[in-house]
């Protein structure tokens, strides 16, 4: 950006406001009615991005546009340093930190007519890239990435905005904190508990593959097939086309964890990787 003196800013506001018909604006008039130029103009509001997620406050390595209306050398595309301020041309440096879009808008506006650089200067500022506050989504999901923090998010809510998990996907997602206090395991069905933590900037999720249970022996159809909570092993073993003219619903054996359970029956609920092995009939 060239550098622009204070008199050649001057001038041209000045041309501008000669122009442009000045708006009829009721915090430019005083009391007794005196014209706008014998109050000096309060400046015009800013406004935000529609593009930007309203709620989004920045923080440092966000990406952010400014535009000045009527003022293109003022105008800037720039990155939040670490310290969370930004620099602008006769404003230095300016603190974002914490700011929406709208906000930061409004100080910058602000920052100009409170110096005497420009009057009712008309601010937008747009998020071009939202990393400081953000969830990364991974895994079995439709639309994996990172997902600005515009608001507050649960993990439910924020897997619902990924498009949830895929036919592929486990009935639980890991979360990984930002706070480095290590994995959590949470199941999608128990939305009144995990489903319902709020997340932080930082944090991860990842769908893994779906779980899965195993049918073998006499069965129609043996295979692996997606783990449900609650499905019990009769209806695993209907995944599996039931069982062969040779085959005994009375004798199943359960595998879970290398180890054979004892005391199985149909009715009892399948754990995730459980092992059914349907067996002959004895004659």
């Amino acid at each position: 950006m060239r550098n622009i003196s204070l008199s050649h800013v001057r001038l041209l506001s000045a041309a501008l406001a000669v122009s442009i018909p000045a708006l009829p604006v009721m915090a430019q008039t005083s009391g007794a009615g005196a014209p706008a130029a014998a109050v000096a103009p309060a400046p015009a509001a800013a406004t935000a991005s529609a593009a930007a997620p309203a709620g989004y406050r920045l923080g440092p390595d966000d990406e952010v546009k400014v535009f000045i209306y009527g003022q293109p050398d003022l105008s800037v595309t720039t990155r939040v340093k670490a310290d969370g301020t930004i620099r602008l041309a006769m404003l230095g440096a300016v603190d974002v930190r914490g700011k929406t879009s709208a906000e930061l808008a409004d100080t910058i506006a602000a920052g100009y007519a409170k110096g005497g650089y420009l009057e009712r200067p008309s601010v937008n500022v747009e998020v071009s890239q939202f990393v400081s506050r953000f969830v990364t989504v991974l895994g079995n999901v439709p639309q994996a990435g990172n997902y600005p923090l515009d608001r507050p998010y649960s993990v439910a809510a924020m897997l619902a905005k990924a498009g949830g998990a895929t036919a592929t996907g486990a009935n639980a997602v890991i979360l990984t904190p930002a706070d480095g206090s290590g994995p959590v395991r949470i199941s999608l069905a128990e939305m009144n508990s995990g489903a319902s933590r709020p997340l932080a900037p930082g944090d991860i999720l990842f769908i893994p593959p779906a779980e899965k249970i195993y049918v073998y022996g006499q069965v129609q159809g043996p295979g692996a097939f997606n783990f449900v909570p609650g499905q019990t092993f009769r209806q695993a073993l209907a995944l599996a086309g039931g069982p062969t003219l040779a085959g005994s619903t009375r004798r199943i054996k359960v595998r879970r964890g290398g180890k054979e359970v004892e005391g199985v029956n149909l009715d009892d609920q399948v754990q995730p990787e459980d092992v059914l092995v349907i067996r002959e009939k004895l004659f």
